[in-house]
């Protein structure tokens, strides 16, 4: 049989009604999935649409034409219209209606006025071109990555649609095409492009049923692997993530932490206003808890009121404790509720709940992922043996040493802001004349009721949190006020050291902060030296480098501490423009005890005046220790021996005395 316009007709009817009955079967079985309707809606309209124009001579012209084409210009409008349903768009039902009374007038009227059928196919062509680019547009707004393979086939074929269909126009208005026997006429230049559309239309079907089976299997996988109620992973999920986590940790050496959380008071929720205002709650809660985590970090819902914190690459043990302080002190502020109960229809209302968090860490507390959760479970029993609305590690030494971090920390803070931190000075001598040349100012905190703590009880704290940097801010600004008072007062001028931290180093302005700060203090420039630690330099070499120099510029007197403990390389000491290179006291401690450390010291005191600097040696407590460097030419020390840290006044006062000695 030859393959003519009626044949092609023929096939695309079979085709349109095994894909309606596909489509149908579909909506029975997902009735909520947005798609399947509107293009079983489209099929059966295209069905009655060819099934009118197979029919023409047997039924009149006018419904085999106007409303054939109509119907068929239906089932385009459903297929776009599903398109919009399936990627989540609202359907504006007045323009497919547009749509279809404009072609249907201009059908019509072709029809009584001029009876072409080139015309009448060139009105469908058009107005299918607009209804292919309309669809495009819509994926190409609403394309997911979980769908990009079968959109893209879509795009691709509904496009080479739209090129025949432009092809299609060209051609029937160049060639001549006979009116009478239409379908079975030998010149019909259709003949060929009804071939083409059969391909594209079934592939066209062929991938809408492809897509509404990848969705169904995202929703699966979803389901696998998400909690439906607050859309967070489940167990599944998070058992995966803390292995993989394991493997990565275990490589790098770094630690991770599981945080167990449990909701207080959540089942009086419950009983008293339903399981409608829980389920809210919870939904709420799950917010809460992922806007206190990084991006790298994962929450998961182990089901009822229990959720699972998982922290990744996490540097300190007391890091997981933070961030449960942050998460217990969120989830008892007040939650606002819509439905107060589900028997009736009283507005929400506003409760107040909390939550116990266990915590264990890999390594310390398992190697596998089921025992760190079943010791993040026992950690969080613990935590509501203990009062409820607070955090427990699985070790309760663990447990406690944090705790009393997090409070100093948060002890901290409030002594910044009472101003409870001193800065204490420490002389450093010229060893040639005995003279005091200068001081390192050191700070000091003065807490009024433990008395002075230490600065390496505090200052690791401040480095991980961040209070560093204010904290150096005042050093630096109440060091250069007090040497101008000193230098008001009429002492001898004096190089003042001031420590810059890492953190101050990357993440202030320094240049900025040390022209501030002179300028308002009015303390020369040429008596400030800043002290970096070698690690802090190596860093970032190049910024290290345009920093020193910067501030090399300004007057500033730069200093090395600690040098020995870390790279100590020549290549980096050329590089940088720094005045003076300080021993770390761990070289100083056991001379002349230790040949090895007699060897360093003066192997660094050597190295620092070839290159041309001056040489100080930190925590100098002995006579022995001081001969040493004198024999050995270190320029300058700083220790026990001449004097501890010393208050402001009691500095002023060593000063005096030695101006009174000459």
């Amino acid at each position: 049989m030859e393959f003519d316009l009626f044949t092609s007709l023929i096939n695309l009817l079979i085709v349109y009604m095994v894909f309606a009955i596909a489509f149908a079967i579909t909506v029975r079985r997902h009735p909520g999935l947005g798609g399947p309707r509107h293009w079983l809606v489209a099929c059966l309209a295209l069905f009655t649409g060819y099934l009118g124009v197979c029919l023409r001579g047997v039924i009149p012209d006018i419904l085999s034409i106007v409303a054939a084409n109509s119907l068929t210009l239906t089932g385009g409008i459903f297929l776009w219209t599903g398109i919009r349903s399936f990627f989540g768009l609202r359907c504006q039902w007045w323009l497919p209606a547009l749509f279809v009374l404009s072609a249907s007038v201009l059908l019509g009227l072709f029809m009584i006025v001029w009876p072409s059928v080139p015309a009448r196919q060139i009105i469908m062509s058009v107005f299918t071109i607009l209804i292919i680019l309309f669809a495009v547009r819509d994926v190409l707004r609403r394309r997911s990555s979980a769908l990009t393979m079968e959109t893209d086939l879509f795009i691709g074929f509904t496009g080479a649609e739209a090129v025949i269909h432009v092809i299609r126009i060209i051609t029937l208005m160049v060639t001549p095409v006979a009116t009478n026997g239409y379908l079975l006429a030998q010149n019909q230049p259709d003949k060929f492009f009804f071939i083409l559309f059969f391909m594209t239309g079934t592939t066209r079907l062929l991938i809408l049923v492809t897509l509404v089976s990848a969705r169904l299997q995202d929703e699966l996988n979803q389901l696998a692997t998400q909690d439906p109620l607050t859309q967070l992973p489940n167990r599944r999920l998070l058992l995966e993530r803390l292995k993989h986590g394991i493997d990565v940790e275990r490589r790098s050496g770094k630690q991770l932490a599981l945080l167990m959380l449990d909701l207080d008071r959540f089942k009086a929720v419950n009983d008293s206003l339903g399981h409608g205002a829980g389920d809210e709650l919870l939904q709420q809660v799950a917010l809460r808890i992922q806007a206190r985590l990084r991006d790298v970090d994962m929450v998961a819902r182990l089901g009822g009121d229990e959720f699972i914190v998982l922290l990744e690459d996490i540097a300190h043990p007391e890091d997981a404790a933070r961030v449960a302080e942050e998460i217990v002190a969120d989830l008892s502020r007040p939650f606002q509720l819509r439905q107060s109960n589900e028997s009736d229809h009283e507005p929400g209302r506003e409760i107040q709940i909390g939550a116990s968090i266990g915590i264990s860490l890999y390594p310390q507390h398992g190697t596998n992922p089921e025992l760190l959760m079943e010791q993040a479970d026992t950690a969080m029993y613990e935590a509501k043996q203990a009062g409820r609305g607070c955090f427990a590690y699985f070790s309760e030494e663990l447990t406690v040493a944090v705790r009393k971090r997090i409070a100093l920390e948060g002890r901290l803070r409030r002594a910044i802001e009472l101003q409870e931190l001193r800065v204490f000075y420490q002389p450093q001598i010229d060893i040639a004349s005995g003279r005091i040349v200068g001081a390192e100012a050191l700070v000091r905190w003065q807490s009024p009721t433990e008395g002075l703590i230490a600065p390496i009880d505090f200052i690791p704290i401040a480095e991980e949190t961040g209070l560093i940097i204010a904290i150096g801010e005042w050093v630096l600004r109440e060091t250069c006020r007090q040497g101008r008072r000193w230098l008001a007062s009429g002492f001898l001028p004096l190089t003042l050291a001031v420590n810059v931290s890492p953190q101050q180093f990357r993440r202030c302005d320094i240049n900025a902060l040390v022209a501030e700060v002179l300028a308002e203090t009015g303390f020369p420039a040429g008596q400030l030296e800043l002290e970096m630690t070698e690690s802090g330099l190596m860093d970032n070499q190049d910024k290290a480098v345009e920093v020193l120099t910067n501030l090399r510029a300004q007057g500033i007197r730069l200093a090395i501490d600690d040098f020995g403990t870390g790279y100590s390389s020549l290549a980096y000491l050329k590089r940088f423009p720094v005045d003076v290179l300080k021993i770390d006291k761990s070289f100083i401690d056991d001379i002349p005890h230790l040949q090895d450390d007699m060897e360093i010291t003066a192997t660094i005191i050597a190295m620092g005046h070839i290159l041309g600097f001056k040489v100080l040696a930190e925590g100098v407590e002995t006579q022995e220790q001081l001969v040493f460097l004198w024999k050995k030419g270190c320029d300058t020390y700083q220790g026990y021996f001449a004097s501890k840290p010393v208050t402001a006044e009691d500095f002023a006062e060593l000063l005096k005395e030695q101006q009174m000695n000459g």
